[in-house]
């Protein structure tokens, strides 16, 4: 409500936006098959990301574990997951309701952090595979579409690690380069009217 902003594109929805932009392009499925993979996740909103990685997650035969750090300016968002029960994908949901209550489960592990997110990441002591880079759009959300941020996220990945964002403003492009970063586009799916972007480490 602070930002007067919808959480997802309206042309192609929630579901499909987080499948093709961040859980699909990020690869981290892909990860999982070989090794221990840390999320971030930055700016939760409704919790689609997440509960769309789970729920694929959930089809997928892994012996690794997965420890997602998800970062939210208010508490009330979780609120509203543990509260709603007909949420979809339900699988997804119903796993990320039990992580926010219990902190684990599965082979997954939910820490969570509430604050101003240029605060948490800057002085976050761990290290990354993938980033779920999700906040609102720069018109709304400038602060955190900045180079020193940008730099942060570069400095928390992993040498193999990748950040993913709805965004495919050239700008914001050129500023993740600046922080150190190199990029593919993420294609768009049938219907949306922007592409994505993964960034990797250099």
């Amino acid at each position: 409500m602070d930002y007067n902003e919808g959480y997802r594109a309206k042309s192609v929805g929630a579901f499909t936006e987080s499948l093709h932009k961040f859980y699909t392009a990020s690869g981290i499925e892909q990860l999982l098959q070989v090794q221990d993979v840390r999320l971030l996740d930055i700016c939760l909103g409704g919790g689609s990301n997440l509960a769309v990685t789970l729920d694929r997650l959930l089809s997928v035969e892994h012996r690794h574990r997965l420890h997602i750090v998800t970062v939210e300016r208010q508490s009330s968002l979780f609120d509203t997951i543990r509260q709603n029960r007909f949420m979809w994908p339900y699988r997804g949901y119903e796993l990320l309701r039990r992580l926010i209550s219990d902190g684990q489960a599965e082979n997954v592990r939910l820490d969570i952090a509430i604050g101003d997110a240029r605060n948490i990441i800057r002085d976050m002591p761990l290290k990354f595979d993938v980033v779920y880079f999700d906040p609102f759009g720069k018109r709304k959300n400038p602060e955190m579409w900045t180079e020193a941020v940008f730099r942060d996220v570069y400095r928390l990945c992993t040498d193999i690690g990748r950040a993913a964002t709805y965004s495919s403003g050239r700008e914001i492009r050129e500023d993740f380069v600046r922080a150190g970063f190199r990029y593919t586009v993420t294609p768009k799916p049938e219907g949306a009217f922007q592409e994505g972007t993964v960034f990797y480490k250099v």
